[in-house]
């Protein structure tokens, strides 16, 4: 008979505390430190903001929209030649 593996769900608590040490290790203390104020600070209802962002879009959709930010991005990164006159 096959054996059932039982999934332990970590808690909210663990999860925070992983996510945590490892933005410290990753970036450096002063980093996290302002990422955790900036996103762990606030209180908002994902799924709210996640409806509201993406109202109607498909994964297709946004992800042409991410690249077609990408690739401005780069162009408005990539430094112009001057002409000369």
């Amino acid at each position: 008979m096959p054996t059932v593996e039982h999934l332990m769900v970590p808690s909210s608590e663990e999860v925070r505390s992983e996510a945590v040490q490892t933005l410290i290790k990753r970036m450096g203390i002063t980093k996290a430190a302002i990422f955790i104020r900036e996103t762990m600070s606030q209180k908002i209802d994902y799924l709210k903001a996640k409806d509201e962002l993406f109202a109607g879009k498909s994964a297709a959709q946004l992800y042409e929209e991410i690249e077609k930010r990408r690739e401005n991005d780069h162009h408005a990164k990539t430094p112009r030649r001057r002409e000369h006159e």
